[in-house]
Formats: C-alpha cells, structure tokens, sequence
C-alpha cells in the first residue's frame, strides 16, 4: 500500500516537473502570414476610421466589388472595405448591412448580404471610415483600385 502511494506520488511530481519546464522553454517566433487580407493603404488624414448606427442608414451603393459607401442620417457618409472583393456587388439588388449590434466599426465582424441574381452572397466588413461626400469616397476607391505602374 505504502508502495504504491510512492509510485503514484513519484508519478505526478513529474508530471509536474515536465509541465512546469515545458512551460519555461522558449517557442520559436512564428513566421507571418501570407499576403494581408485588405490592401494597405497610406494613411490619410482626411480618413479616420469610424462606427455608425445601422438603424441610421439612409442610403448606400456599391462602388467596387470591394467597397461600399454608406449615408446616414445627421449627413454622415462612410466608406466601407470589404474582406474580398464581392463578384457582382456592383450589380446586386436587396443589399443588407448586418451586425450582432447596432454599431458597425472597423472589424467588428458586421456584414453585407446582397442578392446577385437568384443566389445570396455575404462579405465582411473590415474598415469604416469617414468621408466627406460620396464623391470623395468615389476618389478613394478610384485611387485604391487603379493599377500602379511599377
């Protein structure tokens, strides 16, 4: 009986010990990801990354397969980047912005849903930011998807 008590206490002071060095050796740093999932972009001082209310919406379009601008009300206007460009945004009818709260924020995990055709389609939102009008949404979107000469 005495026996076995030392075994199972010989046995469970080294599983503490193993845990207890396992826990102080160092891990290799791990190598980053591939390719972001959004382009970066320069930071601009007339964009500030911002929230809205869903319920304020007023109007919205689709300006690119990746980019959403937003209008609510108080004369706010928004400009929403997606995760992935959405094949047939541009062209969808019944777009939907989502979120488990009221409030849409850079990665909050908010979502458009849009129709293309018979089938439906759901993107995530990964910035919002803050626009002066729809026409300088419309120059960041031009300037953020015209292809750069090398």
């Amino acid at each position: 009986m005495i026996d076995t008590t030392r075994r199972t206490t010989a046995r469970l002071a080294i599983l503490i010990l193993a845990a207890v060095v396992g826990g102080c050796s160092s891990t290799p740093k791990a190598e980053p990801t591939s390719t972001p999932m959004i382009e970066p972009a320069a930071p601009r001082p007339d964009l500030q990354l911002s929230c809205f209310n869903v319920r304020n919406v007023r109007r919205y379009s689709a300006l690119h397969e990746r980019y959403v601008y937003v209008r609510v009300r108080g004369d706010e206007h928004y400009l929403l980047s997606l995760e992935r460009p959405c094949m047939g945004l541009p062209y969808a009818t019944g777009i939907a912005i989502s979120n488990d709260f009221s409030r849409v924020c850079s990665d909050t995990l908010a979502y458009i849903t849009f129709r293309d055709g018979g089938r439906l389609d759901r993107c995530t939102v990964v910035r919002v930011e803050l626009v002066a009008d729809k026409a300088m949404a419309e120059r960041v979107v031009k300037n953020r998807t015209t292809p750069k000469p090398e």
